[in-house]
């Protein structure tokens, strides 16, 4: 049994814990960088989660590699103190509970402060182990890390475990209440290696860090970015969340680790960045220079990411522990590592969708739309087209606002079981009053859509229909037992020698 309860900041601990349990395996061989050791990782995963993989020796490197850190729901769920993944909405909903004002108009407002109610704001130390070495200048050189070729067809090695740290050049560094930084950002992009000191970032248009990026532009400002790997699992899982508004994610992991997230102060940019760190990039990205053609990498969705222009990191500094670990996350089909950190944050979001959509009782984001693509909602419905408002507040929700497709089902259908989310729609679904199509967004990583980033949404009504909706009156009633057979049946049953 894995414990829910570590209190260490550093992923040497954990990785020991999870080999206990033997949830870690190590290899020892010599590995190549390049496709092999993530066609390990890749051949170890299982629709359960595969176990994390230490690489011991990788070739013409002196830095081990994990991967699949995060990958299975045990794991995910041990580091998070709950029994399984289920429990995290619970433990979210609980707080909600004794936090805000809930059935209040004004309670929508409160949710960009969220994370800054909690009592775990981070705190800045003088040193911190990310910085036990510290190179600068002309000593830095990316070949010096074991960034990882995944795929046959990847155009260059990539970083895909980095959480990316920046800043808003506008707004208060901190709130008086809780010590929290509205202006940092934090997310989780691939990183392409491009030569000795340079990172290509695989971000979109759409996103906040390319907004960042103009503000820094109309400044005629760099935008400083660290990059940070490793450290405590739940900082990275906080990275890697869709939080609402401008909660501080470092808040919302001393949430998570129930204890604050200690900081330091970078060595050549002018941002804080987790102690308990393995490794760190600092630099920054100049918003005026020419971007650079990136090469397909491949992506989380199972599938290579286009090519396209993307801003260049140019690295000032790389900070690292002493004995290092180099994470690395193995893009795949699902369920791969990233799918699963999807899955938690599902969980974790639930009771703040329900903020906004009160009669939301359940959402699954299946495997088999990538975690990304496809929604299926349960709700209780108590007046007509109810369905069709709940499709267009989801869409208005930023984890759902790119997903191409909303099934929405009846609160006693259980949306975690795809065939029974079917089975509602050949029940109750009528393409020619239950279908919702809508033209917005799309997800940039969506190869179907005719135009990157814009596309067609599908929605389905698949709720039983009203009196006052049309075609209610023929909607019969579905086979049932009653009561009265089932006892009877219960009682007589060993009667029966089946």
């Amino acid at each position: 049994m894995m414990s829910g309860d570590m209190t260490s900041d550093h992923l040497a601990d954990w990785l020991t814990q999870w080999h206990d349990v033997r949830e870690l395996v190590r290899v020892s061989a010599a590995v190549d960088a390049v496709h092999e050791i993530a066609a390990i990782t890749d051949r170890l995963r299982s629709d359960q989660g595969g176990p994390a993989v230490l690489f011991d020796h990788v070739l013409g490197q002196t830095i081990p590699v994990v991967t699949n850190l995060l990958g299975s729901p045990r794991r995910l769920a041990a580091a998070l103190g709950v029994g399984s993944l289920d429990g995290l909405s619970q433990r979210l909903d609980d707080w909600l509970s004794l936090t805000l004002p809930r059935g209040k108009l004004d309670t929508w407002k409160l949710l960009p402060r969220l994370a800054e109610l909690s009592q775990w704001p981070p705190t800045l130390e003088k040193t911190g182990l990310c910085q036990q070495v510290v190179k600068l200048g002309r000593d830095v050189n990316l070949a010096e890390l074991p960034a990882l070729t995944m795929w046959p067809g990847d155009a260059a090695p990539t970083i895909t475990w980095g959480q990316l740290h920046t800043q808003s050049p506008s707004g208060d560094v901190t709130t008086a209440e809780s010590g929290a930084d509205t202006r940092r950002r934090v997310c989780v992009v691939p990183l392409e290696v491009r030569g000795r000191d340079g990172l290509l970032i695989h971000g979109d248009e759409n996103s906040e860090l390319w907004s960042l990026l103009v503000e820094y532009g109309s400044r005629g400002q760099q935008m400083p970015v660290a990059v940070v790997l490793g450290g405590d699992p739940l900082t990275s899982v906080a990275s890697w969340a869709p939080l609402p508004g401008r909660t501080d994610p470092l808040v919302f992991a001393g949430f998570l680790r129930n204890r604050p997230v200690e900081l330091v102060a970078a060595r050549s940019i002018p941002l804080t960045v987790p102690a308990s760190a393995e490794i760190v990039f600092e630099g920054f990205v100049d918003p005026q220079a020419a971007y650079e053609s990136s090469g397909p990498i491949s992506r989380e969705t199972g599938f290579f990411g286009p090519r396209e222009s993307l801003p260049v990191m140019r690295v000032t500094a790389i900070t690292h522990r002493a004995n290092p670990v180099f994470p690395a996350m193995v893009p795949g089909a699902a369920p791969s590592e990233s799918h699963w950190l999807d899955r938690a944050c599902e969980r974790l979001l639930l009771p703040l969708a329900r903020l906004w959509i009160p009669e939301l009782v359940e959402w699954r984001w299946p495997f088999a739309g990538a975690n990304r693509h496809v929604v299926f909602a349960s709700i209780r419905k108590t007046y007509a087209q109810q369905a069709r408002k709940v499709m267009h507040a989801l869409w208005s929700l930023p984890r759902a606002a790119t997903a191409k497709m909303l099934v929405v089902v009846d609160d006693d259908v259980d949306v975690r079981d795809e065939n029974a989310v079917w089975s509602s729609v050949a029940a109750h679904a009528d393409p020619a009053r239950d279908l919702v199509l809508w033209d917005g967004p799309a997800d940039p990583l969506d190869h179907a859509t005719a135009l990157r980033g814009v596309g067609r949404k599908l929605g389905l009504d698949a709720t039983r229909k009203l009196p006052s909706e049309a075609g209610a009156a023929r909607v019969p009633q579905p086979l049932r037992w009653t009561a009265e057979i089932e006892q009877r049946l219960q009682a007589r049953w060993p009667e029966f020698g089946l």
